[in-house]
């Protein structure tokens, strides 16, 4: 598989995990909102004002945290940046650690955790009723009715509760520690209790440890698999930067190959002036030279013409401007000749332009005109003679 294909792959299974991620911190977001506006959860009423706003806060903190790195990832990766996805890895690595001693703090702190839940069930019988913190009786209510349990170790739990002290009956407990329908005792109170026996004998800490522990193993079951996923993460983003890296190599190592085979014309003067005087072969364009040859064959024609127009074999006298004239341009034409020769010369040069004999100390060219032209200027000569 080529590194382009590697990369394209990488890159869609980064973002498609990235964007779980970028989901799940909408959700603490939510979370954070939900805890300091909900006044009858399990949160709000076990702690005090104060705590809510804590864990409120953290949690808009982390959700602020997971989806600003998520969102880096995505970034980096969609303009192949290797310092932001690097950026990213750092992060991530932070997180991970984050996470891995919470998880190691929620496995030692698991008693403490337990012991101040009983704690708060004991505080909450014993204000049951008493004081104006209803939502807790609300709470209580709730878990004795839905756990069909009585007091944290039994029944005999709510004998500590203030308001059943100071009655005269016994057989006093809360309605929703009945099995069935409640005989309201004082039923203009704001709160309803019940006298008599038909109650749910269990108590509610077993209820609540059972409920606790299976709570923690999915909070570390989950831990464990944002773990997974973010090494897995981490594993995509160093991929990603390394091929990212053997692109960029590639890419540099083509711009040199044409660098070297397209190498840029220079803006000296002097330079051009040596391409003109040596052209470069790949570069001739013979049709410049066949124009120059036709240009010559007419001059030698019209020459050729007004001498024998002029010409008379009994007289040895002929038309010395003329004859300079057409001097002139031969010895132009071998100058143009010459030069050409000189740069062209070797076999490697040829390419079927020129065809050298050495024995005759010229090179005859392969084009027509150049044969006219050697023929009228034989026979001019051996007129002239």
């Amino acid at each position: 598989m080529k590194d382009e294909d590697k990369l394209q792959i990488g890159k869609f299974l980064f973002m498609l995990i990235n964007s779980f991620f970028v989901i799940l911190g909408l959700s603490l977001f939510g979370a954070s909102v939900w805890i300091l506006f909900d006044t009858t959860g399990v949160i709000t009423i076990v702690s005090n004002e104060a705590d809510v706003k804590v864990v409120a806060g953290g949690l808009f903190v982390i959700g602020l945290v997971v989806v600003g790195v998520s969102m880096l990832g995505c970034f980096g990766v969609y303009l192949e940046n290797r310092c932001i996805i690097s950026l990213y890895m750092g992060f991530l690595i932070a997180i991970i650690f984050g996470e891995l001693f919470i998880t190691f703090l929620l496995l030692i702190k698991q008693n403490q955790i337990e012991r101040f839940l009983t704690e708060t069930v004991d505080a909450i019988i014993s204000t049951y009723g008493v004081n104006n913190t209803q939502t807790t009786w609300s709470l209580l209510d709730r878990v004795q009715k839905s756990a069909k349990c009585c007091g944290r170790q039994n029944a005999s739990d709510w004998e500590k509760n203030k308001f059943i002290q100071v009655q005269n009956t016994s057989d006093i407990y809360p309605c929703s520690c009945f099995n069935g329908s409640c005989p309201v005792f004082l039923s203009n109170e704001m709160y309803q209790f019940g006298n008599g026996s038909f109650i749910y004998t269990m108590g509610c800490e077993q209820k609540l440890k059972d409920w606790f522990e299976t709570n923690v193993l999915v909070i570390i079951g989950m831990d464990l698999a944002l773990l997974m996923i973010q090494v897995l993460q981490f594993i995509l983003g160093f991929l990603i930067c390394k091929n990212i890296g053997s692109k960029n190599k590639a890419r540099h190592a083509e711009n040199l190959l044409d660098a070297m085979e397209n190498p840029a014309s220079s803006s000296d003067p002097h330079q051009n002036d040596l391409e003109y005087y040596h052209p470069n072969i790949n570069t001739y364009d013979p049709q410049v030279y066949d124009a120059y040859n036709q240009e010559q064959t007419g001059q030698t024609f019209y020459q050729d013409c007004d001498l024998q127009h002029h010409y008379q074999p009994n007289i040895h006298t002929y038309d010395q401007k003329r004859n300079d004239g057409y001097d002139s341009a031969a010895q132009n034409y071998d100058q143009y000749e010459s030069q050409v020769y000189q740069h062209h010369s070797g076999p490697e040069h040829n390419h079927n332009f020129y065809n050298p004999k050495p024995e005759d100390d010229y090179i005859q060219h392969a084009d027509p005109s150049y044969e006219q032209y050697y023929e009228q200027h034989y026979q001019y000569n051996r007129d002239l003679n």
